[in-house]
């Protein structure tokens, strides 16, 4: 049962992936928009595209507040670890946002106050 369970997830795995890479770089496609988009207006489709952007950005905000809380239901779970991986993408996310959005906001309102969290928690001393 466990190798059925990591082949099952290594699938999930692999189909997120193509996902991502249909979305960030295939999604401008003939093929692209003729099987995914054609029975939408473009109005429809910024609409599923936001509602998809805020989806992932609550799973990021979900993983953050798992890891502030985990350690007082389960004391062996190292928090810090689970907090600093949601962090790394929190500040990955910002700064692509910033780079596609060809402006500044993403990166200082997202990226800046996850890479400030990671020095101190890296740091805490100073």
């Amino acid at each position: 049962m466990e190798t059925f369970v990591k082949v099952l997830i290594g699938i999930i795995a692999l189909i997120h992936i193509l996902f991502l890479v249909v979305q960030m770089f295939f999604w401008n496609t003939d093929f692209v928009q003729e099987k995914l988009l054609k029975n939408f207006t473009t109005a429809e489709v910024a609409t599923i595209l936001a509602q998809n952007q805020g989806l992932y950005n609550g799973f990021l905000a979900a993983g953050l507040i798992w890891g502030l809380f985990i350690s007082q239901k389960f004391p062996q779970v190292e928090p810090s670890s689970i907090v600093i991986f949601f962090l790394i993408c929190v500040a990955i996310a910002g700064i692509f946002g910033s780079i596609t959005l060809k402006r500044p906001t993403a990166f200082l309102i997202q990226s800046l106050p996850a890479i400030l969290a990671l020095f101190l928690l890296w740091y805490p001393n100073l």
